[in-house]
């Protein structure tokens, strides 16, 4: 595992209020068809009108990359998103917000910045490749109709998904289609379990405590 420990990551637009109700926080074991290739540390704290998601990942156990995102979705659709990676010899890190449906993109690397614009909207999620729990912000989506925009702001992708929400035993399953396929499974109590993206092999699953 990555043996950097990276800064402490702040969006102070996104602060939550002191009253922010705690979501969820633990590890996911990260695989590849079925083969355990990584680990993902997370956070979730959220209120009535805001939700912050930190997760760090970590993948092999020599000159692996270290990617830790943090993702804050406030009031009125503005959305906040930052981006550490650390990889020999050199990380990047990417800084994205949303600010009346325009989004603003900006990645920094080592003697080198760039920066762009590109449209957002009212329903946006921030996603990185490398980072599970930063599908939770799918989550309270689903409780709404229409589909999402998701923009990947590592590489500007950009997707178009629909969401579902089932009840699924004492739990619940948030299954997305489109440009991505896969499904969030929560527990009785809003916890993350297991996060599957079956087109690409991969699949987060919770660690036991």
């Amino acid at each position: 595992m990555g043996t950097g420990t990276p800064g402490i990551l702040a969006l102070a637009f996104w602060a939550l209020p002191a009253s922010a109700q705690y979501a969820d926080q633990g590890t996911l074991l990260i695989r590849a068809g079925g083969r355990e290739v990584g680990v993902e540390t997370f956070k979730i704290t959220m209120d009535t009108l805001s939700i912050r998601i930190t997760g760090r990942s970590t993948f092999g156990t020599r000159a692996s990359a270290d990617v830790t995102v943090t993702v804050g979705l406030g009031k009125d659709g503005e959305l906040g998103f930052q981006l550490d990676r650390r990889t020999a010899p050199q990380g990047t890190q990417i800084y994205a917000v949303q600010k009346r449906n325009r989004i603003t993109v900006r990645r920094v690397e080592r003697g080198t910045e760039q920066a762009s614009e590109v449209p957002g909207g009212p329903r946006t999620a921030f996603l990185a490749d490398s980072v599970f729990s930063a599908f939770y912000q799918l989550v309270p989506l689903a409780e709404q109709s229409g589909p999402v925009n998701v923009l990947f702001p590592l590489g500007t992708r950009r997707l178009t998904l629909n969401l579902e929400r089932v009840a699924a035993g004492s739990g619940t399953i948030v299954r997305f289609r489109g440009g991505l396929e896969g499904e969030i499974e929560l527990g009785n109590r809003g916890q993350v379990l297991r996060i599957q993206l079956p087109s690409l092999g991969l699949e987060a699953v919770r660690k036991p405590e």
